[in-house]
């Protein structure tokens, strides 16, 4: 009875039979649709799942295996093959990279994932007004938040597998075995920005209250159309002739091939709207002449939001359980910063003067240990972290960073009566390869980002407060600054200097480094250089890397950015090590030796994934992404 259940309700799916039933809803549930509608309490948590972990699983989460993390060239996480597959180019329609269902593992074949969140608000869309016992103005808010949902799940698949069909209502089971083609993504782009315009137009809330946080608003949903206005005009999808062949079987070609400029001035012109709004504004430190204010603030912006965090427009509540653990080298409680990333990346980072820094190879020609502490640094520090900007400091774990996860009030061999230890993934280190086992930090550093103050760790007791629960931004008003700047460059090039490094300078400034020298000229190539990179830094293990060097069409050939193996230090080495005061330091040379870390192959059909060969099989209509 349970398997028939199901099955008539993927009948309102696009897609047919052969997918994943990890979203098995309650039998009970589901076996009246006048039951649940009747009910203002049924109602209301069928209105709740649109929000759930089950669909809104396309960011950070607690498992932390989102491949939008760590098939980048920000990582070099290799321990599940799941992720393998994506960042070492071997996703295929056949062998795709989500591996169980359930239960029984992780499954992040995304294109059914999002059908299945599109499915659900449609049929409360439909059904939603029965509900008598709720009012007519939270009825209309609900109408304005699930067409809002809608339009973002559809967004969602689009910036992942281009075109797809346009599912605007729920299906009955006669229509079950109908095939139903691609959208145009022009057509696609019009539907998801009309449904946004329609929802902050009929019931949206125009800002939310600290008992709803996380929930959309005007404000979110204009955000939101910066960001797509952005990747719209960005050189994947405006007007690359790569795409010429990519048609339906009716012939109906499904990329736009004409360049169209004035898309820049729509993304410029979105992300002016929401700066101008004036609800929110970059959070700034305590105090921005001291080092440990700035790297305190930075930590905070991408962990806190309301009241205390007036830079994040949109949040997402978020278990630390999986994220946590692994980014934690093992010197503390954890998997022994498995979360590894890579040498060359974490050369990206400015000098503390602001400057970029020199090659990754040059710091190994002559390799030179600090002989006292500085900021973020203790003596014995390897030359090439001492006087990096305080972002450096706040988003890495580094060989020989002090840094405490110390449990309050409780003291722990591993770490000095202040909580305090030392950053060790050299081989004779607590987090090094002679003292862990199973699975391994395989380049000497691990993320930092995205913990929170208050978490802690003992490896003594083998406890963490992992289960703490962490905002993540979504959307977040640094990243609109960096709309803003592109777009202007992009439309209007050098003689918008002065506006684009303003933006671009507020960043910088916030974060602790001289901002940009506007006497100076530049031209519109040099200005998209420094705002990439500046997004690169800023944004970084946030979940944009993957779609922003995709959307440049910077990610394949022989200089492609995600097309090259990633490098880290000689973990097999380091035994040697000398003590002082803020415990034991690394200064063996040779585990300071750049090594290869993991391979990273993308190739041309990697900038959209595939869908599974079985459901084009089964959907006649559904023609494959190209190259595949």
């Amino acid at each position: 009875m349970k398997n028939k259940i199901i099955y008539l309700l993927l009948a309102s799916l696009m897609v047919l039979p052969g997918c994943a039933n990890y979203l098995d809803q309650d039998p009970e549930e589901l076996n009246s649709i006048d039951k649940i509608f009747t009910s203002d309490v049924d109602t209301r948590k069928w209105y709740a799942r649109m929000y759930s972990d089950d669909f809104m699983v396309q960011e950070m989460h607690s498992s932390g295996q989102i491949p939008y993390f760590w098939c980048t060239d920000e990582a070099a996480y290799i321990q599940e093959g799941f992720i393998r597959n994506v960042s070492e180019g071997k996703m295929s329609p056949d062998n795709y990279y989500g591996y169980g269902e359930g239960s029984q593992g992780y499954n992040y074949y995304f294109f059914v994932r999002y059908y299945q969140a599109i499915r659900h608000i449609n049929l409360f869309l439909e059904n939603v007004d029965r509900c008598k016992e709720l009012g007519e103005q939270e009825r209309r808010k609900y109408h304005a938040e699930a067409r809002f949902m809608r339009a973002y799940y559809h967004w969602c698949l689009v910036r992942l597998y281009g075109p797809v069909p346009i599912v605007d209502r729920s299906r009955t089971g006669s229509e079950l075995a109908t095939p139903q083609a691609r959208n145009t993504f022009n057509e696609c782009i019009e539907w998801i920005d009309n449904e946004i315009n329609w929802a902050c137009e009929n019931g949206m809330p125009e800002a939310r209250t600290a008992n709803d946080l996380g929930l959309p608003d005007v404000g979110i949903a204009r955000a939101l159309q910066s960001r797509i206005y952005l990747y719209v005009a960005s050189p994947l999808y405006n007007g690359n002739t790569v795409y010429a062949n990519w048609k339906n079987n009716d012939g109906k070609v499904l990329m736009p091939q004409t360049y169209n400029k004035e898309l820049w001035k729509k993304a410029a012109d979105a992300a002016e709207e929401v700066i101008n709004s004036g609800r929110y504004s970059l959070k700034q430190a305590e105090d921005p002449d001291d080092f440990e204010s700035l790297v305190t603030n930075i930590r905070t912006i991408t962990t806190t939001w309301g009241a205390e965090n007036p830079e994040t427009i949109w949040g997402k509540i978020n278990s630390m359980q999986w994220y946590g653990m692994c980014a934690l080298p093992a010197r503390w409680f954890g998997w022994n910063g498995r979360y590894s990333l890579p040498l060359d990346f974490i050369n990206e980072f400015h000098m503390a003067d602001g400057s970029r820094a020199p090659e990754t190879d040059t710091w190994f020609e002559n390799r030179q240990f600090s002989e006292e502490a500085g900021d973020g640094t203790i003596a014995g520090t390897f030359h090439m972290f001492v006087g990096r900007e305080p972002r450096f400091y706040a988003n890495i774990h580094f060989p020989n960073q002090r840094v405490s996860y110390q449990k309050p009030n409780e003291t722990d061999s591993a770490q000095d009566a202040e909580g305090y230890g030392i950053v060790d993934f050299w081989f004779s280190g607590l987090s090094g390869d002679k003292f862990t086992t199973g699975d391994k930090n395989t380049t000497g550093f691990s993320v930092r980002k995205n913990i929170p103050l208050g978490y802690w760790s003992s490896k003594q007791n083998s406890n963490a407060n992992r289960m703490m629960n962490c905002p993540f931004p979504l959307i977040r008003l640094g990243e609109i600054y960096l709309n803003y700047a592109e777009a202007l460059n992009e439309y209007y090039g050098a003689a918008k200097k002065d506006v684009i490094l303003d933006y671009v300078n507020q960043i910088r400034e916030r974060a602790g480094i001289p901002g940009h020298d506007i006497s100076k000229s530049y031209t519109q190539e040099e200005l998209r250089e420094l705002i990439r990179h500046e997004r690169k830094i800023e944004l970084c293990y946030e979940c944009h890397r993957f779609f922003d060097a995709r959307r440049w069409f910077i990610a394949h050939g022989p200089n492609g950015v995600f097309n090259h193996n990633e490098r880290g230090l000689d973990k097999s080495r380091g035994a040697s090590a000398t003590n002082d005061a803020g415990g034991s330091t690394c200064t063996d040379a040779a585990f300071f030796t750049p090594v290869e870390a993991a391979v990273k192959r993308f190739d041309l059909k990697h900038y959209f994934l595939p869908i599974k060969a079985s459901e084009v099989m089964l959907n006649t209509e559904l023609v494959q992404a190209p190259f595949y």
